[in-house]
């Protein structure tokens, strides 16, 4: 019995299946690989941006704190210059804000209980410093910010005053004078892209307390808001 080959039609068809096949693999693997991208930026950017909502709540919290607690029980007050309007000064920046907040700490030694600490923006890198001494009177101008996070494309903050009035900058006299009202708490939003491209990510528009973000095309962002009780500054 003769034995024939395949023929130019059958080789034909064979190629363009084995075409077809490769293709939904390759594409079945380029579009695992870009989930896996997206997953992974997704993630990236949400620890970042909940690691300063939660920094940034930890020192507005503790604005105007005064108290120091030593390891044996005795309480002082180291903090004796602090006033309502020093304890917290806020400048709006649009939705990139700057702040500064003292108060005492016990987790410190009594040397460096007092601490100034100071957000400011240097592009989209998030700057924070943090002073310590015995009394707060460092000059924290003297002193060199440090990179907290890149990419925060917003940190927004208005201030709730104890009458109501919401406050862009503190001290704010007209809104929230001192000696009436205080700032009772804060409303922040965070906003942050990832550091990576992802691909076929569209363009979209984010709101905080006092504007709106846009998160370039190509990246993954996330939003946090949330009001943050400062219970100090009453006592102030």
């Amino acid at each position: 019995m003769s034995r024939k080959g395949f023929s130019i039609i059958e080789l034909v068809v064979a190629l363009a299946v084995l075409t077809v096949v490769l293709g939904l693999v390759v594409g079945y693997f380029a579009r695992n690989a870009q989930l896996t991208r997206r997953t992974q930026a997704a993630n990236e950017v949400q620890d970042r941006v909940r690691a300063v909502m939660q920094l940034v709540t930890q020192d507005l919290q503790l604005a105007g704190s005064s108290r120091f607690v030593s390891s044996t029980g005795a309480v002082s007050t180291i903090l004796n210059a602090c006033t309502v309007e020093n304890c917290l000064v806020a400048s709006d920046g649009g939705v990139r804000d700057t702040f500064g907040v003292a108060y005492a700490t016990s987790l410190r030694p009594i040397g460096t209980a007092c601490r100034q600490v100071v957000y400011s923006f240097s592009g989209d890198t998030l700057q924070r410093k943090d002073v310590g001494d015995g009394d707060c009177s460092t000059d924290p101008t003297t002193v060199a910010a440090v990179p907290v996070a890149d990419n925060i494309l917003a940190l927004d903050i208005r201030y709730r005053c104890s009458n109501d009035n919401l406050l862009n900058n503190y001290p704010d006299p007209a809104n929230c004078p001192a000696g009436s009202a205080y700032p009772r708490s804060a409303v922040v939003s965070v906003v942050g892209r990832s550091t990576n491209q992802v691909g076929n990510v569209t363009s979209t528009t984010y709101p905080t307390v006092s504007g709106s973000v846009t998160c370039p095309a190509g990246y993954v962002c996330y939003a946090m808001t949330q009001e943050v009780l400062m219970p100090n500054l009453k006592d102030q």
